[in-house]
């Protein structure tokens, strides 16, 4: 494994943990309304993000397709991912959820093959089958068994799948040329739009601004804004960039699990011995999956006419 590769998933890693971390952190804040506390963390997030729109300003002649593109990221992996995640989980158990959420990279892998070209080698498929065996046995150990719970579970395979249609578009972007960062940035200010336009049709303006957050409330969502939406969204898009959407998304089979650490160690929720054999089996899976996949080389950025700008 080259040593640039290596760091790279170290990244990942780090991202996924940040996410697992950003799950207690959302659970915090149960109390608020779920659209609220999305469109805040996404706001601030954005903001966060806004100065790279500058950086890459001459890369805003993206073009109608491009920008039709960035407006269904926006829309799938931010806005409908968020709301339908919100929804999901008030209708089905915990386990569930952490289940199919955890099919990510098995349908990420599918519709890439399917949509975007990506093969499905031996090597990835079995790290795929171990890391998704990882998750069931950390959702069947912590909630006892699987129970189908309905239109919960069907709003929860919605919302999963709609973040894997947001990484298979950013991936397309990044392959006609689209600086990985500015993707990024478009996307969140149009998953931003979406989701106060969500927000304020639930309730009037007023609502939320009267709503009581005390001072502890705010730090923890400005930390889930700009750690795990803002940086790891970052990460995560330059992962799916470099390795592939499918390679990427064999991350995510980690973020139950370090749901389950963090909990542990900020709620006092109870650990097993079964979730160490669960970690081995993911990171097992992660690396087999991984290892021996060509890259896919982007496409130069001046070979689309329409990306560049006069200087």
């Amino acid at each position: 494994m080259k040593s640039n590769e290596r760091w790279l998933y170290v990244m990942l890693a780090g991202v996924v943990m940040l996410w697992g971390l950003n799950v207690v952190m959302v659970k915090y804040l149960t109390t608020f309304p779920p659209l609220y506390v999305a469109a805040i963390r996404m706001t601030i997030a954005g903001v966060i993000l806004l100065p790279i729109v500058y950086r890459y300003r001459s890369h805003l002649r993206l073009g109608k397709a491009n920008w039709f593109l960035l407006a269904g990221v926006g829309a799938s992996s931010i806005a409908l991912h968020q709301m339908t995640l919100a929804t999901g989980v008030q209708y089905t158990t915990a386990g569930n959820a952490s289940l199919i959420l955890g099919l990510n990279p098995l349908a990420t892998a599918l519709l890439a093959m399917l949509l975007l070209g990506e093969g499905m080698s031996w090597r990835k498929a079995a790290g795929i089958a171990i890391g998704f065996a990882g998750v069931l046995i950390v959702v069947i150990s912590q909630h006892g068994g699987i129970h189908m719970n309905g239109w919960g579970d069907a709003i929860m395979f919605f919302s999963m799948l709609m973040y894997v249609t947001g990484g298979l578009l950013i991936r397309k972007l990044a392959l006609r040329g689209v600086p990985v960062l500015l993707i990024t940035v478009l996307s969140q200010m149009f998953g931003v739009m979406f989701l106060w336009i969500a927000a304020l049709a639930a309730q009037p303006a007023s609502y939320y601004i009267n709503l009581e957050v005390s001072p502890f409330q705010w730090l923890v969502i400005l930390a889930s804004a700009v750690l795990s939406t803002a940086l790891g969204s970052v990460g995560w898009n330059y992962g799916i960039r470099q390795l592939g959407a499918s390679r990427t998304a064999m991350f995510l089979n980690g973020m139950p699990l370090a749901s389950l650490l963090f909990a542990a160690l900020f709620l006092g929720e109870r650990l097993q011995l079964v979730h160490v054999l669960a970690l081995l089996m993911i990171v097992c899976g992660v690396t087999l999956g991984s290892r021996g996949q060509k890259k896919v080389e982007p496409v130069p950025t001046v070979v689309p006419s329409d990306l560049t700008t006069k200087a």
